[in-house]
Parts: C-alpha cells; structure tokens; sequence
C-alpha cells in the first residue's frame, strides 16, 4: 500500500509558456506540468519547442521544480514514432514523468525506457480503485483520478494500491467524464481526445420535451446548460491531504500568467498551513478566497465533487466565461449623454476593467480611466449600451492585483531565492578556493588559476571579498553565511573573483539541474519494439447489435445476429438462464455489456453480479473500462475491449491482442484509411460502429433535474426523467436525445443524429474488419428490424441495393443523419 503520508504533498502548476513557468515556481509549486508543441491535450496554449523544453527542465530543475510533459492524447499510426522519438529526445534532456493517455503509447514507452516515471492521464478515466490497479500493472506510478470522484473514493484508491494519486483542486471542469466525451469531435470535428476540444458544453442549449420538442422552461431557453462552475477547494485542503492527494493538481495551462501566480501562491499558502496546523486550526481568509474570485470564476466556485454531488450548485448556466466580482449597481444612466451613475458595494480604481450586465445580454465594458468621484460610494463615468438602472457591474479587471502579480514573474528569479552557504580561502601564492553547498547537500568547488600577490598599493580586505562573493542577482540563489579563510594585505582582481564566484555557482546549476535523476538515463529507442505481427485476414462478416432494453428481444434475435450485446442494467439475473436459452436458440453469441462507469458502491454490487454471471452459460463480456478489466483479468470468459477504451491505434490494439481478448472495437473517432490500417495488424477480430446515435459525453450531472429545479441545488429531484423524455436543442436547431439513470443520476448524452452506413457499407467491408456492430438505444422494435434487416442484406451482398434499402435510405435522409468519422476522421 502506498504511504501518502510518508512523502511530501505535492503542489502541481500548469505552464502554458515562460512567462507562466516563472508565475509557478516563484509563487511556490513543487512541480510543473506543460507540453510542446504538438503531441498534448492544450494544443492551443502557447507551449514550448524541443530547443526550449531543454531550458525549461534546467531552469525548474536547479529551482527544485520538477517537470512533467503532457503527452495525453491518443495518437494515430502514423504518428507513434514521432511521439516516441519527442519523447526519446525529452527522457535525455531530463524529464521527469510524462502525462499518457494512449495505452498503446504508454506500453511502447515503458519498453524503451523503463527508468521513466509514466504518469496516467484523467483521460483515462481512472474513477475506481480497480482501475489505478490495472495502471499500476502496466507499469505507471501515479494516476490522475478522475475529477468526478468523492474523498471517500479517492481514499480507497490511495489506500488500496501502491500508486500515487494526483487530483485537480482547482480550475475549470469538464462536465462529461474526461476520455469519454465524443460532443467536439461528432459536432465539430475536432476531438478532445486529439487536444483540440471546441468546448461545445460552454455553448446555449434548451431542454425540450422529445415528444413535442417543446421548451421545458422558457426562463432557461438558450441558455449554459452544460457549463459547470470552476472548482476550488481552499477550504477543504486538509481532507484532501487526509484522503491520500499526494499531487494538487491547478488546471490552467491556456490561463494568462497572473492566474497561475496567485492560484499557486495561494495553494502554497494553505498547504503549508494545513500540514503545520491542526484541521480544528485550519482557516482561509476571506480576502485570499476575494483575490482567487477576481482573478477567475464563473459566477462562484464549487469544491468539485469531493464532497458528494448531492445540493452541488454545479452550472453557472447564465455566462460560461469569467464573471469577475460584483462591484457596483447602475443607479441611473443617461442615453443621450452616455453618462452612468454606478453606487459602488467594493472599491474600483481607474486601470480596473468593468462590464456592466444588462438585460438584453449585451454586456458593455471599459478599462475605467476617466470617472467623476460623487460621493465614497457613487460614482460617474461614459459608456455606451443599452443600460438600465438596476443592472449590475462587475470588475472583471483589478490592476492593483495584476501589477503585484506581474512583479512575481517579469523577472525570473524575483521572489523567491534559495539559501546556500559558501567557504571561501585566499592564500598569498595559492590558488583562490570557494566551496558552495545548499540545504539538499549538494556540493561544488571551484578554484582560480590566478595567485594572490602581495599588495603594493590597496589591498583587498575581507568585506571587499564578501562583497562580490554576494552577487549573486542572476542567479537564483542567494547567500545564507559564508566564511573566509584570507591573508592580509592581498592584492587579487575583482574581475578574478567574480569569475571564481560565476564557476562555482556554474559548477552547482549543473548539479541541481540534475538533482531528481537518480541513475544515468541511457535507453535508447529500439526499432524492434515497433514492429506489429500482421494479423490474419479472416474472412468473416459478423453482424453484431447492441440493444439495451428487453422488449421484442426474439423478433430481433429472428434476423440471424451473430453476437448480441445485452446491456448489465437489463439483465434480470433470477431469468438470466431463460435469456440464454432464447439466445442461443437463434445461434447467437450473448456478451452482456459491462458499465462504463462504475464507482466505488457501484463496483461492489457489479462484483456480486460478476459471479452469478461466471456461472452462467453466456459467452462473454464488453469490457468498457479499465476497472472491469482489471476485475475480469482471471475470467474463463471470452472478452471484447469496446471503444470508450480509445482503442485508436495498432499499438493499442495490440494490448488487448496480448490480453488474449477475441475482437476489439475501434475508436469511431477513425476513418476509413485509419481503420483498414489497424485491421492489416494484430490477430485479434476488429470490430466498428457502423449504425446508432452515439454517445457525445457521459456525465454525474443532470440538466433535466437542474432545469426542472430551477437549478435551485437545495430542491429535491422529482425524477421528471422517469415521466417524459429530453433532449438538448442547440444553437442549429439539432436536439441531441437525454438518456438518464435515475438509480446513480448519471446521464448519457447521445448524438442528434444517428451514424448511418447502408450506403457505404461495401466500401467499408473491404477495409479487412470482421465484425460490424450496429447500437440501439432510441429506436423502437419496428426500427431495429428495419434497420438489421438493410445491414444484413449488404453483408449478404456488397451490391445489394434492394428497394426496401433505397427506401430506408431515403427515410433516414429526411429525418436527418451522419457517417460519422469514417469520411473525415479527426486531425
């Protein structure tokens, strides 16, 4: 078990570029994390070149910050050498972890350098204990948890594995599962899991009735649904530390510099207080908590789901972007002349920025500069906008703040200076000496080559040694003691001094830029390691459907399915051997679908039904997450890993392929070319999507409670969802369905429209697949035949182009529907 208690709690800062790096770790973080310039989730922030990641690691490393890239986004084919080769360059240049979410990557990396720390992104969507195992298995020593999950289960994983785990304590969150969110990638092309998030959940949405499409509530129509409050969990740092956090994460790699220097200078504040005080003791002023509203936050702050979801005020469903703090209210405005009356609750300053929110929604805004001061509390300034009395002002901008910021990082070295302590001698005739060590206890000694004299003239005394012995103001250190060893009436230059004093400081940067690599890194990449078995070309044209819910199963089975995906929350386990002799009746296989997300009591109740399910006769398992895996990992079973695993490249693949699974289901983030790649490699059965609404996020949240609640988070659910059916309309008139569970509150989010395929199905056949799976999770009895009957006959017949076909097609082309990625894919 791993001792949380036994280390150090980590501060962990986002870097976006230098300006950010210097923020950080002058404002107290213990460790940065950042990314290159291509092969990371932030593709947008500023980010760092190969020749500059060298100097980011020195300068960290000599400041006692470690540096950990992100590498987290899943690669294609044809990128995974590239990756490992940045990855070769930055092991050599003293990394010291890199972030991962792609498995296949991951496996290649540990394979190659074996003394590198890999770290688990939350892409991966570690939300259980089973699931840090199966990381920790794989050769990672820390995972960072999903931000959904609660103290109680972060303590399990903590306590109950050897990995270390990381947790963002503060910033933005994403409302879907991260790594199981498709919404950018369907709506956009541009996929979060490629670094290229569009942020569709901080658009305008409206919850309508499926039936009629009619607005739930008219106060909510067009409005943030999906767009969650940032965390911020100042308050409860002491029970973060209790729960086994050995890294507080701060999210913000795209944020300007400013935020990352107070967001890390007021963490470092109450970390260290919290590990020298009692929690009894603990407190956070209510100044700092002014200073971290100002900086950043929509329209209030959330403690994440630490503490459980219920009462959660999660949306800040009026703005998506930042609110700044309330300032002021408009007293009176005058059209003509553009002159606003405001009565001030917080002082302004010119230099601060304001935006007054006005009914219509067309917030306008100004740097105040010229303003008359009526009264203390009133005052008067120009601004245009269709302003009334009674709308508020919010100062989005508070320059006094930003100038103390911005002195923290315009220098490299500004605030925050390392003790060391120095012995230096001078001897007439012997070579100068001065010996440097620091508090950690490395050590350097440098000598000059030049030899005192005697002084003919002035001689150099002791304060005149000390003196350019202390300069030390490019540097990052400054001198705690030193002592002196010198001769009288010595003549030496001052230039030679400085040049002793530059060597060793020189001599102890070296040191200290390698201070956290523990043995020489001289792993290399191996070309044997890249090298895939090609797979079996079978020719096989399986057809398998995903069904949840129960009704009309025989009809369906009557259409000659190969293999049936029976969703866990469906299955009755007192009938299950009934289910299994109708199924097998029609000589079809019977896998049930296992959760995507299961958490700690979840977990617990799925174990219990795992061994009923071992005994019974079905044939296997979907296998949708990491934690199943690791739980079914002595199964007799066959297994099939399914696409929430991101399974996106050969290297990938080749996991499950070694895990001895039977078919893998591939990423429906890829297209064709992509696909028929994958499928040349590997013996295992390659499987894709060809028919459904898919998933675009799954979530802990409900909009149609918070919309029903009048998002008031004190009122009780009245489980409206068990009553109608929802949807979310968005701005393009597209109404993407609402599947909710009123058991766990957790809600699926699918597709407006469903992937559809009859048309290109011959092409796709040829791309070397086995299997082609169609899901049904919205059609009713009469569709799901349908729909089987047209997959079937082209899987019977590539050219078949029946009238029935042509006239389906014709259906879904009225209603509306997409092919997915396999034209497109995602860049």
């Amino acid at each position: 078990m791993y001792n949380y208690r036994s280390k150090q709690v980590e501060l962990l800062s986002p870097v976006g570029n230098w300006d950010s790096l210097y923020a950080a770790v002058q404002n107290g973080c213990d460790a940065v994390y950042l990314g290159g310039k291509s092969f990371n989730a932030r593709e947008n922030a500023d980010n760092f070149s190969l020749e500059e990641l060298k100097k980011v690691f020195d300068y960290a490393h000599i400041r006692g910050v470690k540096v950990y890239l992100t590498v987290n986004t899943l690669y294609k084919d044809s990128e995974v050498e590239d990756v490992l080769e940045f990855i070769e360059k930055i092991y050599h240049y003293g990394v010291d972890a890199v972030i991962l979410q792609d498995l296949g990557v991951a496996r290649l990396v540990s394979l190659n350098f074996p003394d590198l720390e890999l770290h688990a992104s939350t892409q991966l969507t570690i939300h259980n204990l089973e699931g840090a195992r199966y990381l920790e298995e794989l050769g990672f020593s820390r995972v960072v948890v999903a931000r959904e999950l609660s103290i109680p289960e972060i303590k399990e994983i903590a306590e109950g594995s050897n990995i270390e785990v990381e947790s963002f304590v503060h910033g933005a969150l994403c409302i879907s599962y991260s790594g199981q969110c498709l919404m950018s990638s369907l709506i956009g092309g541009r996929s979060g899991n490629r670094g290229r998030c569009a942020q569709p959940c901080r658009l305008p949405y409206t919850l309508v009735d499926l039936e009629n499409e009619g607005v739930v509530s008219e106060e909510f129509n067009k409005q943030h649904l999906l767009s969650p409050k940032d965390i911020n969990t100042l308050e409860i740092i002491p029970k973060l530390i209790d729960a086994g956090i050995t890294s507080f994460k701060i999210e913000g790699r795209m944020k300007r510099a400013e935020y990352t220097a107070l967001i890390t200078e007021k963490y470092r504040k109450y970390l260290d207080q919290s590990l020298a005080v009692q929690e009894t003791e603990y407190q956070v002023k209510e100044e700092d908590q002014e200073e971290v509203k100002q900086i950043f936050n929509r329209g209030g702050f959330i403690p994440g789901y630490y503490l459980g979801k219920n009462n959660l005020d999660l949306i800040s469903y009026q703005r998506p972007k930042n609110w700044g703090v309330k300032v002021a209210q408009v007293i009176e405005y005058d059209y003509q002349t553009k002159e606003c009356k405001v009565k001030l609750s917080k002082e302004v300053k010119a230099g601060d920025g304001i935006e007054i929110w006005t009914k219509s929604g067309r917030n306008p805004g100004l740097i105040l500069s010229k303003y008359d001061q009526i009264t203390d509390d009133i005052i008067l300034f120009k601004i245009s906008g269709r302003i009334s009395s009674g709308d508020l002002v919010y100062r989005t901008s508070h320059q006094e703040l930003l100038t103390r910021l911005q002195e923290s990082f315009q220098l490299k070295d500004t605030i925050k200076n390392l003790e060391i302590y120095g012995r230096f001698s001078a001897k007439l005739g012997e070579s100068m000496k001065l010996k440097l060590w620091d508090q950690a206890g490395h050590y350097v000694e440098s000598s000059s080559d030049f030899l005192p004299e005697e002084a003919k003239k002035r001689a150099i005394g002791a304060e005149d040694f000390q003196e350019q012995l202390e300069k030390l103001g490019n540097t990052p250190y400054q001198l705690g003691s030193l002592e002196l060893d010198i001769d009288n009436n010595l003549f030496v230059p001052i230039s030679k001094i400085n040049e002793l004093r530059r060597d060793a400081v020189e001599k102890l940067n070296q040191i200290r830029s390698k201070q956290f690599i523990s043995t020489p890194r001289k792993n290399k990449l191996k070309a044997d390691k890249f090298k895939l078995k090609r797979g079996r070309r079978l020719n096989k044209k399986e057809l398998s459907i995903y069904l949840k819910g129960s009704k009309g199963i025989e009809e369906i089975l009557k259409q000659d399915i190969d293999r049936l995906y029976y969703d866990i929350r469906d299955v009755d386990l007192s009938n299950l051997d009934s289910l299994v002799k109708i199924v097998k009746e029609y000589k079809t296989e019977l896998f049930i679908r296992l959760p995507q997300i299961a958490r700690l009591e979840e977990i617990k109740e799925l174990k219990k039904k795992l061994e009923l399910l071992e005994e019974s006769k079905i044939d296997g398992y979907l296998v949708p997450q990491l934690g199943i895996a690791e739980i079914l990992k002595n199964t007799s079973k066959t297994l099939i890993a399914d696409y929430p695993l991101n399974n996106f490249n050969n290297y990938t693949v080749k996991h499950w392929s070694d895990m001895k699974y039977k078919n893998v289901i591939l990423s429906p983030e890829l297209n064709l070319k992509e696909i028929k790649n994958i499928a040349n490699y590997n013996n295992i059965n390659k499987e894709v999507i060809v028919y459904g609404h898919l998933p675009m996020m799954i979530t802990e949240y409900c909009a149609i409670a918070s919309v029903h609640k009048g998002f008031d988070s004190d009122k009780d659910c009245n489980h409206e969802c068990l009553t109608a059916n929802y949807g979310l309309l968005d701005r393009k008139g597209m109404v993407a369905p609402i599947e909710a569970d009123a058991n766990t509150c957790r809600t699926i989010i699918y597709n407006s429209q469903p992937l559809y395929l009859v048309d290109h199905l011959d092409e796709i056949m040829n791309s070397g697949c086995q299997s082609y799976r169609l899901d049904f999770v919205l059609e009713d009895q009469e569709e799901i035949i349908e729909v089987i009957k047209a997959y079937k006959a082209k899987l019977n017949d590539p050219q078949a182009n029946s009238k029935f076909i042509k006239e389906l097609s014709l259906k879904f082309k009225r209603k509306g529907y997409t092919t997915g990625h396999f034209y497109r894919g995602v860049k």
